[in-house]
């Protein structure tokens, strides 16, 4: 865990989490990040988000900015789960697992 974590009451960790994960995937997402969408276990390493619905035109513009010729219509994830090796933090990965990824796409309209 973060040293500068140690001793912050669990819920302070959430609601400190769910602040920097809105900021940085609130544009992303059709509703703000809710802390029962949240599940945080520091100590060990990992972080879930659940139920996330995706602002398609959002996506969809980070798509284009990158050629793809396909176009968002809609999508979401069951969840999605980050795991840091703290204790190795820089010689092992950091892993991300999605589950549950649906979305809806269409051939961009070439114009």
């Amino acid at each position: 865990m973060p040293r500068w974590a140690r001793g912050w009451p669990e819920a302070l960790k959430a609601r400190a989490a769910r602040y920097a994960l809105q900021r940085w995937l609130g544009p992303f997402l059709e509703e703000p990040l809710r802390l029962e969408q949240l599940g945080l276990d520091l100590r060990g390493g990992t972080g879930t988000l659940r139920e996330l619905r995706l602002r398609a035109a959002a996506v969809d513009e980070l798509l284009a900015g990158a050629g793809a010729p396909l176009e968002l219509r809609e999508g979401g994830v069951g969840a999605v789960t980050v795991t840091v090796p703290w204790a190795a933090l820089g010689t092992e990965p950091v892993r991300l697992r999605l589950s549950g990824l649906r979305l809806v796409l269409r051939p961009r309209e070439c114009g």
